[in-house]
């Protein structure tokens, strides 16, 4: 329960982060000055955080917080590349596809059982993606570059979720999201740079309002990884990941509320899909495995 609780906070402060995120794309800022100013103002608290429980910044599977940092970083440079072209509701119904993603892959990397249920999860998300997808491409209201974006920023997400519980394994949680926002902002920096940002604001965008995207980018990014980090300590990948669908309805609202962007027919008919895929999920993590010796077992096994 602990879990559930610790990512719905995390997907709730995600969906804040992205609305801030898609202000500052819409205001000129780039991907590299986005990502660099999402992540370096949280890590002098990280390392405070890290301090305060006598714990040192050098990782002890620094091979599994590496791994973790570069696939967070591939997922938030496309996430923040597609958010300046979708809604948060497109954005938050096609990335929901990496619950079904981490379903699928943590039985290889975490060893943990795949059954039926999330093929059957899969097929429903595939299914939600193409209904959002399709009117869109037909309509133009939806270009098939950031939706592919989307996509990839899902898979990338659901593989760091699942290093977040190797890494976690032996390192604390706030070591595992400093090494990440340090990656991210040391690499977003040098690209900027060289290819001409950080130099000037963009046209439009005062020194105040940029302290106010950095504040809100930095403290609800910040606080969305660790809730994130610690949920997937105390829950299993796919269940955990389930709850971000939680992000499907909040986006809507904060679409709504602040871009004045109604949802159309599709989106609440791929939601749909993306939910059913997640209670599937769910429904097939609770139901408790067979002992090896009963022979469901046997047909289980030869039927997947």
């Amino acid at each position: 329960m602990l879990a559930i609780v610790l990512m719905f906070g995390a997907s709730a402060a995600f969906v804040v982060m992205q609305a801030v995120v898609k202000h500052a794309r819409e205001a000129g800022l780039d991907t590299t000055e986005t990502m660099f100013f999402r992540t370096a103002p949280g890590l002098p608290l990280l390392w405070w955080s890290l301090r305060q429980r006598g714990q040192g910044l050098l990782p002890t599977r620094p091979k599994d917080v590496f791994v973790r940092s570069v696939l967070g970083s591939l997922a938030m440079s496309t996430n923040f590349t597609a958010m300046r072209w979708l809604s948060l509701a497109q954005f938050s119904t096609l990335g929901l596809s990496q619950p079904v993603f981490v379903a699928l892959a943590a039985p290889l990397l975490l060893g943990e059982r795949l059954n039926r249920h999330a093929w059957v999860a899969m097929a429903f998300a595939i299914s939600g993606a193409l209904v959002l997808i399709a009117p869109g491409l037909e309509t133009h209201t939806l270009a098939l570059v950031p939706a592919l974006l989307a996509v990839a920023s899902a898979l990338f997400s659901a593989f760091a979720h699942i290093w977040v519980r190797k890494a976690t394994e032996q390192d604390p949680p706030d070591r595992v999201v400093f090494h990440f926002a340090a990656l991210v902002a040391v690499v977003s920096l040098v690209v900027g740079v060289s290819r001409g940002y950080f130099s000037a604001l963009p046209a439009g965008l005062s020194a105040g309002g940029l302290a106010w995207i950095v504040l809100g980018m930095a403290s609800f990014g910040t606080l969305g990884q660790v809730l994130m980090t610690r949920a997937h300590v105390h829950g299993d990948a796919p269940t955990v990941a389930m709850v971000g669908y939680a992000a499907i309805g909040l986006s809507m609202l904060a679409d709504v509320i602040l871009f004045d962007a109604w949802p159309a027919h599709s989106a609440y008919a791929g939601a749909c899909l993306m939910v059913c895929a997640g209670a599937i999920l769910v429904n097939g993590a609770r139901k408790p495995a067979s002992p090896p010796h009963e022979p469901a077992v046997t047909q289980d096994r030869s039927s997947h």
